[in-house]
């Protein structure tokens, strides 16, 4: 077999054995059969490897020697290092800049290179991928979603107490789900027993489809409180105990329940006492983690905002004077306008819920344009709606936000709400390579969102469609 590039060969003798973990070389690896593997019926049964932490595994048939086999892995450099040029109609870079017409990106493993016009970047050496009439931007953020709630399913909320294997393959399918659908990053705001880490290290090491996972492990409520999602604990030292476990499993943030979703008639109670929430605040800041919280409105958004709370969630029912103090506030609001303004989603509430949100409709309406009207920035979100993003981005625009508002919703902002706006959310050199291709221009018709053409996620090209 002829061999590329021959750069420190190993055999399996001289330092690999199955299921080895090289995940310290950072580049591509090539598997190349010796001579001495020749005349051996099934010398693999698996090789699998990743980007970007990269494992190697092998499964040796059973009935030979590690000794009659020679492997050369290969650090194939020339192969990650290739770059390639993303073309498109339009860049939309998401920084302010107006957008670049015939633009394109280069972009290089992971990374991006350089923005700039089409005509301005040399193509030699240079592999192109051509997307003809699309609009490229940034990849999309889904600032608030459950990986194992999917509200296609009748009394979805019910279905959150299914067995762990089920909202195991639950959360494999509605990931891949979002990932075709232009999310690049996915910020799970709670989930069940811990299946988003696994999904998360899954998503990292390659072995599952999906965009980049934020994960707060389990939600934090009282016991009397809301939160079908959310594990319930009472009293300081418990919710202490509750953040530091979430934290040691891998917690990317952590996640309170302090108010319900519906007004209803018992107004807006905070089920969390104001200790409880400093103490939660406190035990995460002191190891570097945001807070989010789960609050419409109330005493709770009260103090959420006077104990530093990184995210509200929701706010359905915020007040003028909240609104004001938001917009002075390093606390960013996160908006999922769905659960009241889609149908289709409304019917597989459990019974008895569908008619209180239909009955607060207009008052949630209301309260998000004015929080639109006043400027706060804000990220958007789904709320287990997978797929859905370009919807909850119609909803918003119909409420009165601007194109561009909508589109840095799902990108620039959404970055900075999950601490990653050095990273992720704008199109710029150094930033990971996300980035996809829409049919149309989102900054003329919002409804561009329901038709991504193309998907590039850690610069990998997961979706290209029609090409």
């Amino acid at each position: 077999m002829n061999q590329i590039m021959m750069n420190s060969p190993k055999t399996l003798d001289s330092g690999f054995r199955r299921n080895d973990d090289i995940s310290e070389f950072s580049i591509p690896i090539c598997i190349i059969f010796a001579p001495s593997c020749q005349g051996l019926s099934k010398p693999l049964h698996s090789i699998h490897w990743s980007l970007p932490h990269i494992r190697f595994s092998l499964d040796i048939n059973r009935g030979m020697e590690s000794s009659r086999v020679s492997i050369i892995v290969e650090t194939a450099r020339r192969c990650l290092m290739a770059r390639r040029l993303i073309r498109g109609k339009m860049v939309i870079d998401c920084t302010g800049r107006p957008p670049i017409r015939n633009g394109a990106v280069l972009i290089e493993a992971d990374r991006i290179v350089s923005v700039g016009k089409s005509v301005d970047f040399s193509v030699k050496g240079v592999e192109i991928v051509d997307c003809g009439d699309q609009t490229l931007l940034p990849g999309l953020i889904d600032c608030h979603n459950h990986l194992s709630l999917d509200t296609r399913l009748k009394e979805h909320l019910h279905h959150m107490a299914d067995s762990v294997p089920e909202l195991t393959l639950r959360a494999v399918e509605t990931l891949q789900i979002d990932l075709f659908s232009g999310v690049t990053t996915s910020r799970c705001c709670g989930d069940k027993e811990f299946i988003d880490i696994a999904c998360r290290h899954a998503v990292e090491r390659g072995k599952l489809p999906g965009p980049r996972l934020l994960a707060a492990t389990r939600g934090i409520r009282a016991s009397h409180g809301h939160g079908y999602v959310g594990y319930p604990f009472n009293g300081p030292e418990a919710i202490r105990s509750a953040v530091r476990e979430n934290l040691k499993a891998g917690a990317d943030f952590i996640k309170l329940y302090l108010t319900g979703t519906l007004k209803g008639k018992s107004g807006l109670p905070c089920y969390l006492s104001k200790p409880e929430i400093s103490l939660a605040v406190e035990e995460a800041h002191r190891a570097g983690v945001k807070v989010a919280a789960h609050c419409i409105g109330g005493p709770g958004l009260d103090w959420a905002l006077d104990l530093g709370i990184d995210s509200i969630e929701h706010a359905y029912c915020v007040s003028d004077a909240q609104i004001e103090r938001l917009n002075g506030s390093e606390s960013l609001l996160v908006m999922t306008p769905s659960p009241f303004f889609a149908e289709d989603r409304i019917v597989t509430l459990p019974a008895g819920l569908d008619e209180g949100f239909r009955g607060e409709k207009d008052l949630v309406a209301d309260r998000l344009a004015a929080v639109i009207g006043s400027g706060v920035p804000f990220g958007i979100g789904t709320d287990g709606r997978h797929g859905g993003l370009a919807q909850e981005m119609r909803y918003l625009k119909e409420l009165g936000a601007s194109a561009e508002a909508v589109l840095m919703a799902g990108t620039r902002t959404g970055a900075k709400v999950c601490g990653l706006e050095g990273e992720v959310g704008t199109l710029e050199t150094g930033k990971i390579a996300d980035m996809i291709g829409l049919k149309g221009n989102p900054l003329e018709d919002v409804r561009a969102f329901q038709e991504v053409e193309t998907v590039i996620c850690r610069g990998e090209l997961v979706l290209q469609k029609n090409r």
